[in-house]
């Protein structure tokens, strides 16, 4: 007999939620020319993914990156026989941190990328070497085509084993999912992470931000 147990924390679905909508912002902000939407949706994103990275250390036993590092092997025999599990399953994070990755060398490179105005330009473009900058830019404008081939695939296989399995989707929303036997997970107050958020997004505020808000 299975029952309902709070698996995800609060950090982790804001967290997950939050990039979804960010990264189609950003998107859809680089496609239109919107560079000050651009780059403040950014550094949000940026203080949510470092704060999450931070959180993957300490804080809940399903958000901590230990708890979902399984080999390649593993990986493929859950994907012949996929079962639900407490937490993030072999599959899919290796998905989790292939999004970490790309994202974080999109963020990256979105700093010394150079797009021939001053609002457009990365702010560290000026302190870089011009093949730096050219190869930035390059990666940055390639890396958000891989992004979004993964989200999509990440968003299929979502839907596929919710059908087929167990509503992961549901569950990012609510936190919880159905578990057989006694084990539960150690969840943590999030309040530490959104501190952490608060403190970044202030950080950047400070460093662009407040500069950049002029320019919408």
């Amino acid at each position: 007999m299975s029952v309902k147990v709070q698996v995800w924390d609060l950090a982790v679905r804001v967290f997950h939620w939050s990039q979804v909508l960010i990264l189609g912002g950003l998107w859809y902000t680089g496609t239109e020319g919107l560079m000050a939407w651009h780059q403040l949706l950014a550094y949000t994103l940026a203080a949510l993914l470092i704060a999450r990275i931070a959180w993957g250390f300490y804080g809940s036993s399903t958000a901590r990156f230990a708890s979902f590092i399984y080999t390649p092997a593993a990986a493929v025999r859950y994907l012949r026989k996929p079962t639900p599990m407490l937490g993030h399953n072999p599959a899919g994070s290796y998905m989790i941190f292939a999004l970490i990755l790309l994202v974080s060398l999109q963020l990256l490179t979105g700093l010394a990328t150079f797009d021939n105005s001053y609002i457009s330009d990365g702010p560290l473009v000026a302190l870089l070497p011009d093949t730096w900058v050219s190869l930035a830019s390059k990666i940055h404008k390639t890396t958000i085509d891989i992004i979004l081939i993964a989200v999509a695939v990440h968003v299929l296989a979502a839907v596929w084993h919710s059908i087929r399995y167990d509503n992961v989707i549901l569950s990012m929303f609510s936190g919880k999912t159905d578990v057989k036997g006694t084990e539960r997970p150690v969840l943590k107050s999030s309040w530490s992470y959104f501190l952490l958020v608060v403190v970044l997004l202030l950080g950047f505020y400070l460093w662009q931000g407040e500069t950049l808000i002029k320019f919408i």
